[in-house]
């Protein structure tokens, strides 16, 4: 561990050097087979991931790995060694729950990261245009005059070409995703009244859709030379809303 180093936003400590819980995933597609109904033998699928993890990843406290180089390394061997029909169309690591980079099979050298963080803001969902009556029928308790509150998670997803001029093999710091994220959008929302408190949505009802739309605007062109690929919003574990841009 970096002796300089912090727990990174809302006291989830970034792996650097150091990683208690890791999942390697692969995502597949194909048509089902006829017979077995698989699209690819599971078995199969897991001695492949299996050997690239006791072949090539056990070693890498020898020559400590970004989470960057550990997945493009799982990948190209994964890859390697695929001989099924079902195509290979993507290979995820998770550092944490709240920490993932996805490798695209199609594009060998882009990877995707996607970091989660959380804040708790009241709102009311209200049209002005709208007659009480409706508003009520529309919103139903959502449009209680005095508000209520959620305890937001939002996770935020960027893409880069590790391998670019520049990138240095990542496709952001940590550190830089979390210094921006936790000024530009958590200290705006969090704690917040969002109707009273948020300029933007004094005119915006402030839906769960409306909410990952402004976070984007916030964070599009705020993160370096990465792109904004997605931001979704979860209001409750089962509502949730993703906006990838204009």
């Amino acid at each position: 561990m970096n002796p300089g180093s912090r727990n990174s936003w809302a006291g989830w400590p970034s792996s650097n050097q150091i990683a208690p819980w890791l999942v390697l995933r692969s995502i597949v597609e194909g048509e089902a087979d006829v017979e077995t109904g698989f699209v690819c033998n599971v078995t199969l699928i897991d001695g492949i991931m299996r050997s690239v993890v006791r072949d090539h990843l056990m070693d890498c406290h020898e020559q400590p790995w970004s989470a960057e180089q550990c997945l493009l390394a799982a990948a190209t061997q994964i890859s390697n060694r695929w001989n099924f029909d079902a195509q290979l169309v993507n290979v995820e690591l998770e550092l944490s729950p709240y920490l993932k980079y996805s490798h695209d099979s199609k594009d060998p050298t882009m990877l995707t990261l996607t970091q989660q963080f959380e804040f708790s803001a009241a709102h009311r969902l209200h049209c002005d245009t709208y007659s009480e009556e409706k508003n009520r029928d529309m919103f139903g308790k959502c449009n209680n005059l005095n508000g209520h509150g959620h305890n937001y998670v939002v996770d935020v997803s960027l893409r880069r070409d590790v391998q670019d001029e520049g990138a240095n093999g990542r496709v952001i710091a940590l550190h830089e995703l979390e210094a921006t994220v936790k000024q530009r959008v958590i200290d705006r929302l969090d704690h917040k009244h969002l109707n009273l408190d948020v300029d933007y949505f004094s005119q915006v009802n402030p839906t769960v859709e409306n909410i990952a739309i402004v976070i984007w605007q916030w964070l599009d062109g705020q993160l370096g030379k990465a792109d904004l690929v997605a931001v979704r919003v979860y209001e409750t574990p089962k509502t949730w809303a993703e906006y990838r841009g204009p």
